[in-house]
């Protein structure tokens, strides 16, 4: 049997190949050296973040059942926020990375800034990225993402609707479920 595409093409696909002579010529310990130079750099980092997203998932545990203490101390540091401002950050960032180890990637954090309609540009996003991820990891935790969010300075506005205190449990509940669901799920609430 041979081989064939399932769908029929508006041109057929463009195939390079290199001559028998330039293969020959070609210095093949270097292209190995280099592919497992890659191979290796790329595993590096894996292991790095697979052990930073361990440590932050256990991290973002001890957030949840000393939450209040956390509060406390993130208003030292960040006072023009409130602490519905920091609940509302928290559940921005759990939202984005639920599946990514509680790491915000690159990709998911220029995603983040489009859903907000942010103006600024991918080189402007990446500087700031990298202000805040200074161990290079690609990555940041929810500490570095706040201090990302204050540099960039986006409110996060809270809105009392009359009434509010009154069925505060039972909205933090709902927005604690919708949190912890699966994307399709927050998909179909609405939340994109």
């Amino acid at each position: 049997m041979g081989s064939f595409l399932a769908f029929p093409l508006a041109k057929p696909p463009e195939i390079f190949d290199l001559p028998d002579s330039a293969l020959i010529e070609a210095d093949k310990e270097d292209v190995y050296a280099e592919c497992h130079a890659i191979n290796v750099k790329f595993c590096e980092t894996m292991h790095r973040q697979n052990m930073r997203s361990k440590k932050e998932v256990a991290m973002f545990y001890e957030y949840r059942r000393h939450w209040s203490e956390v509060v406390k101390k993130l208003q030292e540091k960040y006072p023009q926020w409130t602490s519905e401002d920091i609940l509302n950050l928290r559940y921005q960032f759990e939202v984005f990375v639920r599946d990514q180890g509680y790491l915000l990637h690159f990709a998911t954090f220029n995603e983040m800034l489009d859903v907000f309609q942010d103006a600024t540009s991918l080189e402007q996003r990446r500087a700031m990225f990298d202000s805040v991820d200074t161990c290079q990891y690609n990555a940041i935790n929810f500490e570095e993402y706040l201090q990302l969010m204050n540099n960039i300075n986006i409110g996060t506005p809270v809105p009392r609707p009359p009434g509010i205190e009154d069925d505060r449990d039972e909205i933090m509940n709902l927005v604690s479920d919708l949190s912890e669901a699966h994307t399709f799920s927050q998909i179909c609430y609405g939340l994109f």
